[in-house]
């Protein structure tokens, strides 16, 4: 299968999954609004704002593509937004970053305490969404990526801090954690809350870390040309090797999701793997 950026744009798919981003805002909205006398309450709402919702989308896609005994999925959709919203603050004061979705960044805007403290909330509120469900493994597969998040981000912090040359398979090894771990995460939850079965499960998780990874190659990518001040591929051994990895992924992600049933989902999915190659 090849990988076909011709027909489709970043606008055309992010059109395609409106319907399901705002089912995610309004999920997320729901949550926010049993806090209004909370202190993080408007600056929540102002930083929930932004933000395409692909990870909660591909739990939901990954979820209406199985068939089995259905869970609700919005509150574990909810869950992983927030969990992305939490990423982002540590990362954006551990990055030295000042602007995010074109807006000061969370710390910039409100200091560093109450984003430290902030993020701990947001925390809460995970836990809180996450005990809806009680399968243990829609709790697993959130605190596993969460773990590794904390991890790649470390990871990546300590090949800046040595400024030494690094080997593509450890840069795919960090990207995965901190990064596609969530994805991987977002598909396999979906999947479970549908009723799929285990190879289901395992397709449907294996497509997510692949996009995921592909996804922050292109990021990188995108972030060596705008010269930021720490850029993992700065440091790279072979670039071209990396760029020609993504593509790969994405290949080996549809082929994976053609073995599904036919359905809508099914074709937003092949088109999310899409979006991930051209959405720069």
């Amino acid at each position: 299968m090849n990988v076909n950026v011709e027909e489709n744009t970043p606008n055309n798919f992010l059109m395609m999954v409106e319907e399901y981003r705002r089912r995610v805002d309004e999920a997320l909205l729901t949550e926010l609004d049993k806090r209004k006398e909370s202190v993080f309450y408007e600056p929540f709402k102002k930083a929930m704002k932004e933000g395409k919702r692909l990870r909660p989308i591909l739990l939901l896609l990954s979820f209406e593509s199985v068939d089995g005994e259905k869970l609700n999925p919005l509150p574990a959709a909810a869950a992983v937004e927030l969990t992305h919203l939490e990423s982002l603050i540590h990362d954006d004061i551990i990055d030295k970053d000042t602007m995010r979705r074109g807006a000061a960044a969370f710390h910039v805007s409100y200091g560093y305490e109450q984003a430290l403290l902030g993020a701990d909330y947001i925390f809460a509120v995970i836990l809180q969404l996450i005990t809806f469900y009680k399968d243990s493994r829609i709790t697993g597969a959130l605190a596993s990526a969460t773990s590794r998040m904390c991890e790649g981000q470390l990871s990546e912090l300590m090949v800046y801090r040595r400024r030494e040359k690094i080997s593509v398979e450890e840069y795919v090894n960090i990207v995965y954690n901190k990064t596609a771990s969530l994805f991987e995460a977002s598909a396999a939850i979906g999947a479970i809350a549908g009723g799929a079965g285990k190879e289901e499960i395992e397709a449907l998780s294996d497509y997510g870390r692949m996009i995921g990874v592909a996804y922050q190659i292109q990021d990188d990518f995108t972030d060596l040309q705008v010269d930021k001040i720490n850029n993992i591929l700065s440091l790279l051994e072979d670039r071209g090797r990396v760029r020609a990895l993504s593509e790969s992924y994405i290949v080996k992600a549809k082929d994976l999701v053609e073995k599904f049933k036919e359905s809508r989902a099914k074709k937003l999915l092949l088109e999310l793997a899409d979006y991930v190659i051209c959405k720069r």
